[in-house]
């Protein structure tokens, strides 16, 4: 059978539009002139079009006039988003701030406070009050506050007060609000109230499934990833399985397909089954709160379905052209948003790439296995140009892995929903379908965990536009390779076009992976221990034979899942944390998995962030133990010792001065690890005895000022391991420290110069390997504030 051509006449528009959107909301001024213009040329091109040439005349005016109304429509929102007052009077002082809430809560770790636990949420603000100066509008504000007993819930109106920070015009939010403080000025209305129980009490049952299928799940039903740990969440995206807990098309049409079906046993005619339908995913947009991809999914699916109840059932990609415009004139600022890009585009991969893809397969695959193939090929195909601006990879088992994975995915997502919608009858009743719809995730969950644990998982591709650039010729040249037809031309013209390809693809690869390759090929196998290069953190690995261990793990997982893949590191079989401020733990979800036994600080009273750690811990089922003096164990064959805390001083006992310290010996050397431990703890630990002749020692607190010369002077080190961030704004590390390293005859080592640094020991000789070069005046040159 014939395939019926394309109807692409929305698709110029729409991309015009979105091509006007993203340039003007940086350069919002420009909007009225730039509709102006394109009204005018809307109208020539009319009456051009009543001369002849009225199918061209009219596509014209039709393209020309949607970039009229995305102009217009930046113009009109930008003032209310971004007041002009507000960078001068707002920026950098104290302001209150009255707010609806626009999103749930999610913890974040990396927010600019000074410790404790932090959530963030997004709100949307009419009244910004700075001093007696009032600014009104609707303006889009992200807030970073302390955790507290009631979290604000969607819809709310609250009043804030902190310090504020204002955005570029492009951004996705004008304002940033660092709260001190909040208070509920008027609940949400009964709609979003209902919908914010019924996700509660759905996390609460969910709570109770175990492992990575029940972190999974909310994110397959509802799109709460909130309980997804950061290494699930890196294993999914590495393997390309992140849309499935993103809500989008699929999740809406099983919604209609489900209503419309039950609408019509019951016997509803047409026109209320339509109806019913569309209050139906009018209710699960609610429910699931409605992102850029969601959004774009309910449009289009309402597009499509009114369509059909109007007798004029419209096609696929006129629907999602339609839908990008009319989400475009309510909000310009998506034109920015990664998560409508990829969502459109992977919606396009799927009716334009994927059907031509398929027959292609067929010649040489089962009809059902190249069905199966084109639909994953076509996403990663098309969306892969977006996704090299995140992250400059390409996965290489995304694909499989999104075979195996997707026919579960609805099968989790049609039973965990029943079972959402009866937690609030009964969850003992829901309790069945739950652990159903657990299954297909925790399959997921597997896949995706597996996929990243495979050799050469993700392959270097060129950052930034260059690798954009690169990503969009390829996938154009994919496109034309298959979309030629099969004549002896056609076929010399795929030939060559896929030959320049794959020379282009090899070119770039070897570019980009050239210098990590030589760095992998250089790097020591026998190294005994090593620092991570995370930033300002420690992140410190140790090493024997095939045993791994980690004392603590840096500011964020991002960079710790980077360090473990460079070092080929999958498994821990002892974990350190010395204590709980963020540049120590803040990456804990990069290796929670990972891990099968940690020593770990002790938390501090009342310490909600420190307390939610140890949980993480238990959740992976990680056993645990508070460090104590006198703790001993062994890691291959190194052999290791607790030295502080010390049940002694019970008023060091948390926090830095608090921080384990542990000797380690093996290979004919002693290793020193000193936490962030403070000058008086360090003298503690001299006043337990005396410390024997030390080789390595890891420098307490980045390298801050706060050390005791007495202990550094004793152990008179040959190296001193230094992990501070580039350009840190503490001054680690400091003269003094410095000073002290040279006096006890102590050659720094720094990963804010250096890199990633590892140490190899044989028979008491030490070999340093860094993965850049420093001038040895430059190591012993403090940083500047």
């Amino acid at each position: 059978m014939r395939r019926r051509g394309l109807d692409l006449r929305l698709v110029p528009p729409a991309a015009a539009a979105w091509a006007t959107a993203g340039v003007l909301v940086a350069r919002p001024e420009a909007g009225w002139w730039c509709a102006a213009v394109s009204g005018l040329l809307a109208v020539a091109a009319v009456v051009i079009g009543f001369r002849g040439r009225r199918r061209l005349a009219g596509s014209a005016a039709l393209t020309i006039a949607a970039i009229g109304l995305a102009a217009a429509a930046t113009a009109v929102a930008a003032p209310l988003r971004h007041p002009p007052e507000l960078d001068e009077r707002a920026s950098g002082h104290s302001v209150a701030v009255l707010a609806t809430v626009d999103s749930g809560t999610r913890a974040a770790a990396g927010a600019p406070f000074g410790g404790g636990d932090r959530v963030s949420f997004h709100a949307t603000a009419v009244e910004v009050d700075v001093g007696r100066a009032h600014i009104g509008g609707r303006i889009p504000v992200l807030v970073y506050s302390m955790r507290g007993a009631h979290e604000p819930r969607i819809g709310e109106r609250v009043h804030m007060s902190g310090t504020a920070k204002t955005s570029a015009p492009e951004d996705d939010v004008a304002l940033t609000l660092y709260a001190d403080s909040w208070r509920e000025e008027a609940p949400p209305p009964a709609w979003l109230g209902w919908a914010d129980g019924l996700r509660t009490r759905f996390g609460t049952a969910t709570a109770q499934l175990p492992g990575d299928g029940g972190e999974l799940l909310p994110g397959l039903v509802i799109g709460d990833e909130t309980r997804v740990g950061a290494d699930l969440d890196a294993s999914m995206k590495a393997a390309s399985l992140s849309h499935l807990t993103a809500v989008s098309g699929s999740n809406c049409a099983v919604i209609i397909a489900g209503l419309l079906a039950l609408a019509a046993a019951v016997g509803l005619p047409r026109g209320w089954r339509v109806v019913a339908a569309l209050v139906g995913l009018a209710g699960f947009v609610v429910l699931v709160t409605p992102g850029a991809s969601v959004l774009r999914a309910a449009v289009m699916a309402s597009i499509v379905v009114l369509g059909t109840a109007l007798g004029r059932p419209g096609r696929a990609l006129p629907a999602l052209a339609l839908a990008v415009l009319v989400l475009l004139m309510q909000n310009p600022w998506l034109a920015r948003d990664y998560g409508f890009a990829l969502s459109v585009v992977a919606t396009a991969a799927l009716l334009v790439l994927a059907p031509p893809l398929a027959a292609r397969l067929e010649r040489w695959l089962p009809r059902w296995l190249a069905l199966g193939l084109s639909v994953p090929i076509a996403a990663q195909l098309a969306c892969q140009p977006v996704l090299v601006l995140l992250n400059p990879t390409v996965p290489v088992y995304g694909v499989v892995a999104n075979v195996l994975a997707e026919p579960a995915a609805p099968v989790a997502t049609v039973i965990g929903l029943i079972g959402c919608l009866l937690v609030p009858l009964s969850t003992a009743f829901a309790a069945p379908l739950l652990w159903a719809a657990w299954a297909p995730a925790a399959w997921i969950a597997g896949i995706a965990r597996t996929s990243t644990t495979l050799p050469a998982a993700a392959l270097p591709w060129p950052a930034g536009i260059a690798g954009f650039g690169l990503a969009v010729v390829l996938t154009v040249a994919v496109v034309v390779v298959i979309a030629r037809p099969s004549t002896a031309r056609g076929r010399r013209a795929r030939g060559a076009v896929a030959g320049a390809s794959a020379l282009l693809i090899v070119v770039a690869l070897a570019l980009q992976a050239g210098p990590a390759v030589a760095a992998r090929a250089t790097t020591p196998r026998d190294w005994v221990v090593g620092l991570c290069d995370i930033g300002q953190g420690d992140a410190i690995v140790l090493h024997d034979g095939a045993s791994y261990g980690l004392i603590d793990t840096g500011p964020e997982p991002k960079a710790l899942t980077a360090c473990m893949r460079q070092l080929g590191i999958r498994r821990l079989d002892l974990l350190v944390l010395t204590h709980y401020d963020a540049d120590h733990v803040g990456g804990l979800g990069a290796v929670a998995g990972m891990v099968s036994t940690a020593v770990i600080g002790t938390p501090p009273p009342g310490d909600a962030a420190a307390d939610r750690r140890v949980d993480e811990l238990h959740r992976h089922g990680v056993s645990t133990r508070f460090g104590q003096r006198g703790d001993e164990g062994s890691l291959g064959g190194l052999r290791w010792q607790v030295l502080w805390p010390d049940g002694a001083h019970p008023d060091m006992s948390t926090s830095n001065e608090g921080g384990v310290t542990l000797e380690v010996e093996g290979h004919g050397i002693r290793m020193l690890f000193l936490a962030d431990l403070d000058e008086k703890a360090q003298d503690a630990i001299l006043a337990e005895g005396a410390l024997p002749r030390i080789d390595i020692v890891k420098v307490a607190h980045h390298g801050s000022a706060d050390q005791s010369a007495r202990l550094y002077g004793l152990i008179r080190a040959r190296l001193g391991l230094i992990s501070c961030g580039l350009g840190n704004s503490y001054g680690h590390p400091t003269a003094k420290l410095l000073g002290l390293l040279r006096a006890a005859g102590t050659q720094p080592a720094r990963t804010d110069l250096e890199g990633m640094v590892l140490v190899t020991a044989h028979a008491g000789s030490l070999a340093l390997w860094t993965h850049k070069k420093a001038a040895d005046a430059a190591l012993w040159t403090p940083a500047r504030r």
